[in-house]
């Protein structure tokens, strides 16, 4: 069983204990069990304005990690001593000025996830590991009205990736990329593709020939194969040179489409078949009749493998492969 399923069950667990109080105290005082409930039932559950004034959470995501390779965030929008409304993520000190592109996608993060559900719910349980330790959403609108609750954190919800999404993508786009990881920089060296849908099976691959198959005396060739998997028959297969640039478009392409952040992103699911292109899924998905297989080498030694039969994470490649197979495709088309 893989991590992230471990730490569902270990939430499980912990709920179980939290019911029949096996849980110290911490320094607020629980009153009783190592449970502190402060839940405000009449915390509205609807707000009606858009227009976040303030904004704060901490939380520590199993999925999410910056170039530090940690993985606890705390993210604030206030504004400073001047009343400039600053955008702030306190772990790795870096600050930017907050502009509407941001307090919008956040409020989209709010709205897709019905946070406002949430508002004034509190209960804590002490004593817990780090990564579930309490988690705070503070929102201030320029109404007046406010969304805040508190929990127990959860390391694999979709909502806090969400939020680091956000925050990680918009510090890159000015300039500022420590919110992610330590990015795949070298040339991919090697690309396998396998792309099977209903019956037909498409392979992309470099081989190497025999002396009197080379083309232009180069023996390390490219390989397209396709294959009727019901019939057993081969459809069609060609040979074509690799062009000088072949590897540098490869590299173009992958990086277009974030693949290595998203393989990383995603790391405690890949045995179950999840690569973190679609953050929607649900863990219980099954596997469908469909197959994609990427496998990918880059100069740096680095190896990504990817293989999913799960349907929801081949929808959200298909403009991936789509780029992939068509820029194949043209090479044995001359």
């Amino acid at each position: 069983m893989h991590k992230k399923k471990g730490k569902l069950i270990m939430i499980a667990l912990l709920s179980a204990l939290m019911a029949f109080g096996l849980f110290g105290c911490d320094k607020e005082s629980p009153v009783s069990g190592g449970v502190t409930d402060k839940t405000d039932p009449n915390a509205p559950k609807e707000i009606r304005s858009k227009d976040i004034s303030e904004f704060s959470v901490n939380f520590f995501h199993e999925t999410r990690k910056n170039i530090n390779d940690e993985q606890f965030f705390d993210f604030e929008v206030k504004k400073n001593d001047e009343g400039i409304l600053m955008a702030e993520e306190t772990n790795t000190g870096i600050s930017q000025k907050a502009d509407k592109d941001l307090l919008d996608s956040l409020q989209e993060v709010i709205d897709r996830y019905r946070l406002v559900s949430m508002n004034g719910y509190y209960r804590v349980t002490a004593g817990l590991p780090p990564e579930y330790q309490k988690c705070t959403l503070r929102v201030i609108y320029g109404s007046g009205e406010k969304l805040s609750f508190s929990e127990n954190n959860n390391p694999s919800a979709k909502w806090t990736a969400a939020v680091y999404d956000v925050f990680a993508k918009w510090f890159a786009e000015k300039g500022d990329d420590s919110l992610y990881p330590q990015r795949e920089e070298s040339l991919v060296s090697r690309m396998d593709i396998d792309v099977k849908e209903n019956s037909i099976l498409r392979q992309y691959m470099t081989v190497h020939v025999k002396q009197e198959d080379a083309i232009d005396r180069d023996e390390q060739l490219l390989e397209k194969l396709i294959y009727d998997d019901e019939k057993k028959e081969t459809i069609e297969e060609k040979n074509a040179a690799i062009p000088e640039d072949y590897y540098t478009n490869i590299t173009a392409i992958l990086k277009k489409y974030a693949f290595d952040l998203k393989y990383q992103y995603s790391y405690f699911e890949h045995n179950d078949g999840y690569y973190g292109f679609n953050d929607e899924h649900g863990n219980d998905e099954q596997d469908g009749n469909d197959l994609i297989s990427l496998y990918v080498e880059f100069e740096s030694g680095n190896r990504l493998d990817l293989k999913t039969r799960k349907d929801s994470e081949i929808a959200a490649m298909k403009d991936l492969l789509d780029e992939l197979l068509s820029y194949n495709d043209s090479l044995f088309e001359q």
